[in-house]
């Protein structure tokens, strides 16, 4: 069986993407993903990634650590920007910072994380460290929307396959992915193939104008499942009395695969 042009995408998130998700324990265990993500696309001046990464896990991800202790975030990841790959791109690595309620996210950095992260160092020293090394293109903030049941692991997974979507008004694009290809991805999920697949929909910025409305994110811990996403006879499987030529029809439709962005984990906090 063949798939028709379907997801480029292993598709966040990215989980969001994303380490947006915890680590999985067991299926009863599991709790659910984060209901929001923040997602900082960063630019990284030529030639200094190392200092970059060091400056991250030097500088920054001691005061996650204090915002997770705080209650104010659930994770803090880094993800370096894979395929495409090239120095002609908008950004090099996104950072994706999960929270459990809206709130949060307007006071997620009180004065006291940074007191307690670096007692000796001020403001202006932490702010011209960081952007010696990186430019903030651009954020988004992002709420998940549906996710399958993540695979039992202690692991954390090594790649995340982004396809971020632009949607048709009207066309059920949402109701699309829940009915018919989260059952698909979970079986991909039970068959060891993916980690997890998430959905999430962009909330800020907003407007019709903007490039994409949603994302999905798949999490994957083999770089050569992405060559063998969907096995042959799972539609049939998981779906005997659907056809899959109209799903495919129905869903290319209802949206528009803007890209697709291929990361792999540099660390984390959670």
């Amino acid at each position: 069986m063949k798939f028709i042009n379907r997801r480029v995408t292993p598709p966040v998130v990215i989980a969001l993407l994303l380490a947006t998700l915890p680590a999985s324990l067991t299926e009863a265990q599991q709790p659910a993903p984060p209901k929001y993500a923040m997602l900082e696309f960063m630019k990284i001046e030529p030639g200094k990634r190392d200092d970059y990464i060091r400056m991250e896990r030097e500088l920054w991800m001691p005061i996650h650590r204090e915002r997770i202790k705080a209650g104010m975030i659930k994770s803090w990841s880094l993800w370096n920007r894979r395929f495409p790959g090239g120095t002609s791109h908008e950004y090099d690595t996104i950072l994706i910072t999960t929270f459990e309620k809206f709130a949060d996210v307007e006071s997620s950095y009180p004065p006291e994380v940074f007191t307690r992260a670096h007692p000796k160092m001020s403001a202006e020293v932490r702010n011209a460290r960081t952007v010696a090394t990186r430019n903030m293109v651009r954020t988004e903030f992002v709420q998940l929307l549906d996710h399958t049941q993540p695979a039992a692991s202690n692991a954390q997974p090594k790649y995340a396959y982004i396809g971020y979507m632009k949607h048709e008004p009207g066309k059920g694009y949402v109701n699309l992915e829940g009915k018919y290809w989260k059952p698909i991805h979970q079986d991909r999920v039970n068959r060891g193939i993916l980690r997890s697949w998430a959905l999430y929909q962009v909330r800020l910025p907003g407007g019709s104008n903007k490039e994409y409305s949603f994302f999905t994110i798949q999490l994957l811990d083999d770089f050569q499942h992405l060559e063998t996403q969907y096995p042959t006879g799972i539609w049939e499987k998981v779906h005997p009395n659907v056809k899959q030529i109209d799903i495919d029809e129905r869903t290319n439709a209802a949206r528009k695969m803007v890209r697709t962005d291929l990361l792999t984990l540099v660390d984390q906090v959670r």
